[in-house]
């Protein structure tokens, strides 16, 4: 299949390759603001966890700078600049950006799908001193002040192949436009040697920064009613597992070493649900409850997002329904060097 591929591979990377050099040459004009713009983003077609290295950003930022987020909204059936609230529907907005706006409702979070205008708009309403852009590494109408490519350590785009055969969404050689690479859900306790195996293969692409970031999974879960719970209570329990993410593996993985069984439900990326969906996680909530043991609907934040919604609520308002929290940690000093190669390129902006 791959083979017979091939052509249409061929002609998508020459039809990116060709835009890219009008960019280049200055024909397709790129635009910078006043604001410091921040930029994280991927070559890939999803999955290399973009959103939690967002909210890490947005962690190690706002207690000093005014700052707001911008999104495309991928899946909202809205069009146009919106502002992002806690109460909107992830069908108005996109599930990413109203997680964004539930964890940080002091700030200011926006969608639209030019990039350009988004930010000319938040620009225009707000004081803002930096803007965060969440996936718009090929929207290269934005010039960003600062670029972060993200690549997962058990899919790096080094190993890819531009689609439809791979995953990719331009050549690899776009990867020299970023001024640091994050190679995201690696190993905690990852071996040295191979940091400088996969970081020496990147460098040779044109990139002098990389880091290495793995996942943390939270030691709480979080019911609809807002309560909490250790995930130890797990260890009895049967879990229903719900998953609507990109790459799901790990999350199921780490699940299942927390509870006595796994039972899956797995979506695509940024889906739907309906009443269909959750009259059949239902079903399988009260088999399993008929055996006599603790069950929980356990699913990810981001897809919490899509079911808390007023047109299900009525329908997963009595189950046991939680989500298990996540955030990015950084390997050795990894960090404080980000964070400090950030910091020098914010000061010679922001006076």
């Amino acid at each position: 299949m791959r083979i017979l591929l091939l052509p249409f591979s061929f002609l998508y990377g020459m039809v990116v390759r060709f835009r890219n050099f009008l960019f280049d040459i200055g024909v397709l004009k790129q635009h910078s603001f006043k604001s410091f713009v921040i930029n994280v983003g991927n070559l890939s077609a999803g999955g290399t966890g973009k959103s939690p290295h967002v909210i890490y950003l947005i962690n190690q930022l706002k207690y000093k700078y005014r700052l707001s987020v911008l999104s495309r909204g991928y899946g909202r059936l809205t069009t146009g600049f919106k502002w992002v609230k806690q109460d909107n529907s992830p069908l108005h907005v996109g599930d990413e950006p109203l997680q964004y706006a539930n964890l940080f409702p002091e700030l200011d979070i926006a969608v639209c799908e030019s990039r350009v205008m988004g930010i000319e708009q938040i620009e225009k309403e707000k004081t803002t001193e930096i803007i965060l852009l969440d996936d718009a590494f090929q929207h290269r109408y934005v010039k960003p002040d600062f670029n972060i490519l993200i690549t997962e350590y058990a899919d790096l785009f080094y190993n890819d192949h531009l689609l439809p055969v791979g995953r990719l969404r331009e050549p690899k050689a776009g990867v020299k436009r970023a001024d640091v690479v994050i190679v995201s859900k690696s190993p905690e306790k990852i071996n040295l040697n191979d940091m400088q195996e996969i970081s020496t293969a990147i460098k040779k692409y044109g990139v002098s920064k990389v880091f290495f970031s793995y996942i943390r999974y939270s030691e709480s879960m979080e019911f609809l009613t807002g309560e909490k719970m250790p995930l130890a209570y797990l260890r009895n329990c049967n879990v229903v597992l719900v998953a609507g993410i990109a790459n799901p593996k790990p999350f199921i993985e780490f699940v299942a070493s927390v509870s006595k069984s796994v039972t899956e439900f797995i979506f695509k990326d940024h889906y739907q649900f309906s009443s269909g969906d959750i009259i059949k996680i239902k079903n399988e909530y009260n088999r399993l409850v008929g055996m006599n043991s603790p069950v929980v609907i356990i699913t990810t934040r981001k897809d919490f997002m899509r079911f808390n919604t007023s047109e299900l609520k009525h329908l997963i308002q009595n189950l046991p329904l939680a989500f298990i929290d996540i955030e990015v940690c950084f390997n050795e000093n990894n960090e404080s060097d980000l964070m400090e190669l950030l910091q020098n390129a914010i000061n010679k902006k922001i006076k």
